[in-house]
């Protein structure tokens, strides 16, 4: 995924909506499952823990070093894409997965 136009530190890159998934719904293990690949931390709150993000987010690569982070939206249910710095056109956006990762980045 890539930036189209330019954006400030701070300025929103995406609203994206989010299926929010309570942690008791989840299959256990989670391994093998849909879950392993596209579950999102959502938040502490009893029924609110994961979620699955609509838009274009999930295209989005992971980066040690990543150009936006994840908030929680302006509105219920979604995620707020926010630039951590400078994106130039054409550059990848990118957010830290912050979790274990199943690949080795590159």
């Amino acid at each position: 995924m890539v930036a189209l136009r330019g954006f400030a530190p701070g300025e929103a890159v995406e609203v994206v909506p989010a299926i929010i998934i309570p942690k008791k719904d989840l299959p256990v293990p989670l391994s093998g499952t849909v879950f392993d690949r596209y579950l999102l931390y959502w938040s502490d709150e009893p029924g609110r823990e994961f979620a699955i993000a609509g838009g274009l987010l999930m295209l989005y690569n992971h980066s040690a070093r990543p150009n936006v982070k994840l908030k929680d939206g302006p509105l219920p249910n979604t995620f707020l894409v926010e630039a951590l710095r400078r994106i130039d056109p054409g550059e990848e956006l990118t957010f830290d997965y912050n979790c274990e990762l199943g690949f080795q980045p590159i």
